[in-house]
């Protein structure tokens, strides 16, 4: 009887560490999303000061570096944005390749988890 209750004991413990990957992967996951989402919008923000650049003759430009201005030639302006554009999408990319991993680990926990609700039916 004494080695039924361990067995059952070793089974809850594998379940609730099952259980503890499985929300540790989904909240990794919903932080990668997070990230993914603030990339995005500091791409659109550079594409509307590129096309706000593209409308300025060539006059004197101003880059904002905290709370002060740099003069700047627009040229510069324009490449420093686009680099980071080509920076962020990326960084996009590698942030969707980590995301899609953690997703496939956390299914293959998910399933874990269900045979072992299964084993203990729960």
């Amino acid at each position: 009887m004494q080695q039924i209750s361990k067995e059952k004991e070793q089974q809850y413990q594998q379940y609730m560490e099952l259980e503890k990957e499985v929300m540790s992967t989904l909240a990794k996951v919903r932080q990668y999303e997070a990230s993914m989402t603030q990339l995005k919008r500091n791409i659109q923000k550079c594409q509307i000061t590129l096309k706000e650049l593209g409308s300025v003759e060539e006059q004197k430009t101003f880059q904002p570096v905290g709370k002060c201005f740099i003069l700047k030639p627009k040229k510069d302006i324009a490449n420093e944005v686009i680099e980071i554009i080509k920076s962020h999408e990326k960084d996009i990319d590698e942030y969707e390749k980590v995301r899609q991993h953690l997703i496939t680990k956390g299914k293959e926990k998910e399933t874990q988890l269900q045979e072992a609700m299964k084993a203990l039916k729960i």
